[in-house]
């Protein structure tokens, strides 16, 4: 098997590290009102900024999601596992961070049995660093992480991947646009900030025009290299409480050949979940 299950420690072979799906997306505002949307230029004069500005309209408040992975390599072998996304945004209904925080991730490790219930907190700031706390059933403490290049279950995802983006922590450029397998597609170079501490020096969104959906998204590593792309499943986009959400997708490792396929089991869009489910005491709680 080319990767075993892993927990925070335990390195995969790269240091290279959605929802996978959410995590393509960016971290979202309340929903875009129609003044907003009516005051940006045609489709031919938007900028990369308001390109992005859109698929933030199109993304959920919250959401509680349930998902299978699917890991395998050339040789055929697969390995699967399961994980619980909650994701709250922390944004006033001014859009503006509450104390400094933009958005709130618990994700909770459901399967393989010996990695059940141990959790991560990931606290997205607006100026600084983010938080990252990890829980251990076998111990029951918490303790702070940094997650930069973690792989989430040795699989090709990292924790980057699966928390969604905030949008003000990159510079955006339009490039010409493309087809994605005959989908007309609006092209975007992400840029991150060094305050996002991304292990990515760019990367690149190929975002279908009708729905404002990331359906391929493309990643360079801080040498320069392309090592890794995300493909959804165009075919398995559903629209929830006015949000369009792809329920598959796949993360393509371009160097070590191999792949992870991701499902999502059960979304449940926009829940009112309190702040203190997002605090390092619920989390010392377990789940």
């Amino acid at each position: 098997m080319r990767k075993q299950f892993q927990i925070f420690g335990a390195k995969p072979r790269s240091s290279i590290f959605f929802l996978a799906l959410v995590g393509s997306l960016l971290a979202s505002p309340l929903a875009m009102s129609s003044t907003i949307e009516d005051a940006l230029p045609p489709d031919s004069a938007l900028t990369g900024d308001e390109i992005i500005e859109r698929v933030r309209g199109n993304s959920l408040d919250s959401y509680i999601q349930k998902s299978k992975l699917i890991s395998g390599d050339e040789a055929g072998t697969e390995q699967s596992s399961r994980m619980r996304v909650e994701w709250r945004n922390f944004r006033d209904d001014e859009d503006h961070p509450t104390e400094g925080v933009i958005s709130k991730t618990v994700i909770i490790y459901e399967d393989p049995f010996e990695m059940r219930h141990t959790s991560y907190l990931i606290v997205n700031q607006d100026e600084r660093a983010n938080d990252q706390f990890v829980y251990f059933p076998s111990s029951r403490r918490v303790r702070r992480v940094n997650l930069r290049g973690e792989a989430v279950f040795g699989t090709d995802f990292s924790f980057e991947d699966i928390v969604p983006r905030a949008a003000e922590h990159s510079t955006y450029k339009r490039l010409p646009d493309e087809l994605v397998d005959s989908t007309p597609c609006y092209v975007i170079e992400a840029v991150p900030k060094p305050r996002a501490n991304s292990e990515y020096s760019r990367f690149r969104l190929y975002v279908k025009k009708d729905q404002y959906v990331p359906i391929r998204t493309r990643y360079w590593d801080d040498k320069g290299l392309e090592i890794k792309e995300l493909r959804a499943k165009v075919e398995s986009i559903r629209k929830f409480d006015g949000s369009w959400i792809p329920m598959e997708a796949t993360m393509r490792h371009l160097q070590f050949k191999s792949y992870t396929k991701l499902f999502v089991e059960h979304l449940e869009p926009n829940p009112s979940i309190s702040a203190a489910r997002f605090s390092v005491r619920r989390l010392e709680g377990g789940h």
